[in-house]
């Protein structure tokens, strides 16, 4: 993500921000702009679901993995998992099997996609010009990777015409949500900095810490010490605690695993049911 998605926070409806509906609704707009963007970077980019269209394709799903054997001349069709027969092992899961089952023990590889993750939720699969029903699927995630399984005893194609338009004979695309669900504290929280950011932008008194680093008067010294850009930090306590609750390392981004061979083995956990 390249910036934050679907946070759908409203200051006014969390009780944050009781004049919240006084000022301008582009300073609103700008406040809340600024305060989810900065969260969002702060907790490590990793809060927030985005709306994801693919049209995948898993023909010849062998030549997509990593081989540490020799590949002899005449080994062409070496990964043509459609013809059943063992054509030559490969390296899955960390295992050597003969490809003659694209997935050893859980099945066909047809009846189970990979959706880049997290996967939040699956608006609509689209086989040609057909919808097809939510019961008949479910999302399910191993090692690290979600995979769309079909339930209904049909598979899914093994390739598409990129030519065709969606809804086109030969099509293939899935529309779900990427990422994950903003929490309600840091919702709160988001809320909570918008309020502060709209009253400085209009020249109130806000709780953003000032420049200042030291102011003696009467006798009185008074430090304000501004917080540091690198720790990622508001100076705004309640703010600050929920950051790093978060995201305790200082995470600038989500973590990302690579695997030389597809990650899949037969432990899979269903994080998005059939139908919903």
């Amino acid at each position: 993500m390249a910036a934050p998605c679907n946070w759908d926070v409203d200051p006014l409806e969390l009780g944050i921000c009781s004049g919240w509906n006084d000022y301008p609704i582009p300073m609103r707009d700008s406040a809340l702009e600024l305060a989810t963007t900065f969260l969002w970077g702060a907790t490590g980019r990793r809060f927030g679901v985005c709306p994801v269209t693919v049209r995948p394709s898993q023909a010849d799903r062998g030549q997509l993995l990593y081989r540490s054997f020799p590949v002899i001349p005449g080994m062409a069709g070496l990964g043509d998992f459609s013809s059943g027969g063992p054509v030559g092992p490969f390296l899955f899961g960390g295992r050597w099997f003969n490809s003659g089952c694209a997935s050893a023990c859980c099945g066909s590889s047809s009846c189970a996609i990979v959706l880049r993750g997290p996967v939040a939720s699956v608006d609509e699969v689209l086989v040609a010009d057909e919808v097809i029903p939510a019961s008949a699927y479910r999302v399910d995630v191993t090692m690290g990777t979600y995979l769309l399984v079909r339930v209904d005893g049909q598979c899914w194609p093994m390739c598409q015409n990129f030519t065709a338009d969606p809804g086109e004979p030969g099509s293939f695309e899935v529309t779900y949500g990427h990422g994950t669900a903003v929490p309600a504290s840091l919702k709160i929280a988001a809320a909570l900095l918008a309020c502060e950011y709209a009253k400085f932008l209009t020249g109130g008194a806000c709780a953003l810490p000032p420049k200042m680093t030291r102011l003696s008067r009467q006798g009185v010294e008074i430090e304000v010490a501004p917080p540091d850009p690198d720790d990622g930090k508001t100076g705004i306590k309640l703010v600050d605690d929920l950051i790093t609750s978060l995201n305790p390392t200082g995470r600038q981004r989500p973590p990302i695993a690579l695997s030389p061979d597809a990650p899949e083995n037969c432990d899979r956990i269903t994080v998005v049911p059939a139908g919903s």
